[in-house]
């Protein structure tokens, strides 16, 4: 079986990405780290210990507030071989710029991503 997977990553869709930023580091205090943020991007880093996040801004069908949630699993091929068992519905493998991944729904219809 493989290793249970552990939160890693989450990202929050936001409606104005430059003042959901400034809340977040001016007044929250997180830390935004300008190599790992684009234009419709912001890494955001907290105290030592703490789950890193992003900022997005809302999409098509996904409203302010929605949260994505990233898994970080050693086994990819494993875990997703595992949920194919379990009858999980579970994308293929994919390689976007920023790692290795599938996706698979939640009992609530959410995307889950799974990572390397």
């Amino acid at each position: 079986m493989p290793t249970q997977p552990r939160l890693d990553y989450v990202v929050i869709r936001v409606s104005d990405l430059a003042a959901s930023t400034r809340y977040f580091t001016e007044t929250l205090g997180f830390t935004l780290v300008p190599e790992e943020s684009g234009p419709n991007f912001s890494y955001l880093k907290g105290a030592s210990g703490g789950i890193d996040f992003g900022l997005m801004p809302v999409a098509e069908n996904i409203k302010p507030g929605h949260v994505e949630l990233y898994f970080k699993t050693p086994d990819l091929e494993g875990t997703r071989a595992e949920l194919l068992g379990k009858g999980v519905e579970a994308s293929p493998i994919m390689h976007p710029p920023f790692g290795t991944i599938f996706t698979m729904p939640s009992p609530d219809g959410e995307t889950l991503t799974m990572m390397a």
